[in-house]
């Protein structure tokens, strides 16, 4: 038989305790590890906001390293196959900004009711909630955004062309940073496989960047299954272990502050590789994911592929306009008056991995607009990137490294 108290009790921290709440997002690491190589300042590169223009124009004037003309002193001519220097012979290149756009609905029902992590004994009210779901939603927005932007630029490092359009293989959705076709390389013989040269293959790759883009390359970008070939490799252990010439030191040890960029934004460091040829490379493995259209995870860093490159590289980044009208000082104070925050200055997110360069809030036009009966409000958080290598030739990508 139940045993009922006449007398109510009094709900107190002994009865029931709300434990904190557990937010996963937060958890959740936004890595930056290819836009790490865009808009380095050291480098030359250049972050460009054009809020009011539809198109960016680039001039690209290509260099070589000949030498100086020898001739026959006392001649009045010059052999017909010197030819003689022309200054400011340069490709213009013209190119619309992409779009990038998330929603996040606000309905009004939705203020009526408790949000996680609230006390289920306060008062807060509905436009109290609506901020806090605003502040969530442009949070979110903005993590999307930047996973995306690693994605564009991931695409645009490996293939020396980034997308329009997600997935795209349309030429006239693509943008093309004019490499040299040469520098995607299909290797010979798997590295997993016996007879095959991975030592051979990074010299040649480092050989065509500093013949192509006359920089010398220091580091290579592996995908988790090439770095598990690479360091299974019986010529690759061989000179692991010869201490005598400290070829390869393959474990943890601080990298030089040039390359504290890459680790900061999720590059995992795995060691220094001296090649028979003289080339110093630091090496690195990318383990991030991202969920794909279908639900799945995919890497940002192909985990059969290889990136060699040059870090001084200099690859710009620009930024495009919204697509919304003009804003307004009205517009500007009722939105301030609806979430607490002017349009500008949303919350970024505290999960964006790296050094604090990768990422700044004038890259993110956030803004939002109320429905016709004022029952829901949509807000909207828009970019428009390009990540251009413009030193495009100071990156080799090498493919069909481990066999399926």
């Amino acid at each position: 038989m139940a045993n009922y108290s006449t007398t109510p009790l009094h709900i107190d921290e002994y009865a029931r305790f709300m434990a904190d709440m557990f937010d996963e997002r937060s958890f959740i690491g936004v890595p930056t590890v290819f836009q790490a190589f865009f808009g380095r300042a050291e480098n030359g590169a250049m972050t460009k906001f054009s809020p009011d223009s539809a198109t960016v124009d680039i001039d690209i004037i290509r260099g070589n390293e000949r030498l100086a003309a020898l001739i026959t002193r006392g001649a009045n001519v010059r052999p017909l196959d010197l030819p003689d220097t022309i200054a400011q012979r340069f490709t213009n290149v013209t190119r619309v900004y992409p779009l990038i756009e998330e929603n996040g609905n606000i309905d009004s029902n939705q203020l009526l009711f408790r949000q996680a992590g609230e006390n289920p004994f306060g008062t807060a009210s509905r436009l109290d909630r609506m901020r806090s779901l605003a502040s969530e939603q442009h949070k979110e927005g903005i993590r999307r955004i930047v996973r995306l932007f690693e994605y564009l630029a991931s695409q645009s490092v490996l293939n020396g062309k980034m997308p329009a359009i997600f997935g795209t293989t349309d030429t006239n959705l693509l943008y093309d940073f004019q490499r040299t076709a040469a520098h995607a390389v299909t290797v010979g013989t798997e590295w997993d496989q016996a007879g095959s040269t991975p030592m051979a293959d990074i010299d040649s790759a480092c050989a065509q960047i500093r013949a192509d883009g006359h920089l010398t390359a220091d580091m290579i970008l592996l995908g988790s299954e090439v770095m598990d070939a690479l360091v299974s490799h019986t010529a690759f252990a061989a000179l692991a272990d010869n201490r005598r010439f400290q070829l390869i030191d393959v474990g943890t040890m601080p990298v030089p502050p040039s390359m504290q960029r890459f680790v900061a934004a999720g590059a995992i460091p795995r060691g220094r590789l001296q090649t028979a040829a003289g080339n110093n490379l630091w090496l690195f493995t990318y383990l991030d994911v991202y969920t794909d259209s279908a639900g799945d995870p995919a890497n940002y860093m192909p985990t059969n592929k290889a990136v060699v490159a040059c870090s001084s590289a200099r690859c710009d980044r620009y930024f495009g306009p919204p697509e919304r009208l003009p804003d307004v000082p009205a517009r500007d104070q009722l939105y301030q008056q609806m979430f607490g925050f002017a349009p500008g200055l949303a919350p970024m997110p505290p999960s964006i991995k790296g050094d604090g360069s990768a990422v700044s809030p004038s890259m993110f036009y956030c803004d939002a607009y109320v429905s016709e009966n004022w029952k829901r409000v949509t807000c909207r958080t828009q970019a428009a990137p390009i990540f251009a290598t413009t030193h495009t030739d100071a990156f080799v990508t090498l493919s069909g490294l481990i066999s399926v």
